[in-house]
């Protein structure tokens, strides 16, 4: 049989809102073509009437269709969950340079300099955007799926709280004195936690810091 007589076996994931219509699923960008759930080139995989597997098509860009397409998930929430960590890995050095320059330092450097980070930040702050993206409510044959709004995460310096991994970045950097590039290291080798990578590298350098929290 055809990959495109298999279609006929999947069900349509369809936006609830008009404002979700020809929307990607994964990311929110424009979609581009269906993505099947599970993939056809493994539906072998999951023909068992046991097996646990949605059957259905999603609207995708082209982009998240790509990165997808030898994952073979049987259901939409760990396709999910694999498409972001790939937008990840894919943008991790835009979303970099995102997260520690800001436009004034960049405005110090010189022409070419800044054309090549603003570009990488205007690039990292996209991935960030689609990599936050929740979804949308949808309907699949009949049945609608409400999509709840993502608690928004919370950064912690000591006392203080950021909307933003770059906010706090920026703020323990400065409040600290700790180059950005050095602070997220040890932020990522401590347990995601301003508080211990600051500890951290005062004890390392042998200061005291502003450590009294």
């Amino acid at each position: 049989m055809s990959v495109k007589n298999y279609q006929k076996f999947y069900e349509p994931l369809n936006a609830v809102q008009s404002a979700d219509f020809n929307r990607c699923i994964y990311c929110g960008c424009e979609a581009a073509r269906p993505d099947f759930i599970p993939p056809i080139k493994f539906i072998h995989d999951w023909r068992d009437v046991n097996s646990s597997a949605d059957f259905i098509c999603v609207p995708s860009c082209n982009e998240c269709f790509d990165l997808l397409k030898n994952e073979n998930n049987g259901t939409l929430e760990p396709r999910l969950v694999v498409l972001k960590k790939l937008l990840a890995a894919k943008y991790k050095k835009a979303i970099r340079v995102f997260n520690h320059w800001s436009m004034d330092e960049i405005e110090e450097m010189d022409i070419a300099f800044q054309i090549s980070l603003k570009g990488g930040m205007y690039l990292g702050k996209e991935a960030l955007s689609r990599i936050d993206f929740a979804g949308f409510d949808y309907e699949i044959n009949g049945s609608t799926t409400r999509v709840a709004k993502p608690q928004r995460e919370v950064f912690k310096v000591f006392d203080e709280e950021f909307e933003s991994f770059r906010e706090a970045l920026a703020f323990a950097s400065e409040a600290y004195q700790i180059k950005k590039s050095r602070l997220s290291q040890l932020y990522f080798e401590n347990d995601e936690s301003f508080d211990k990578a600051i500890g951290v590298f005062h004890g390392l350098v042998g200061g005291s810091g502003r450590i009294d929290s």
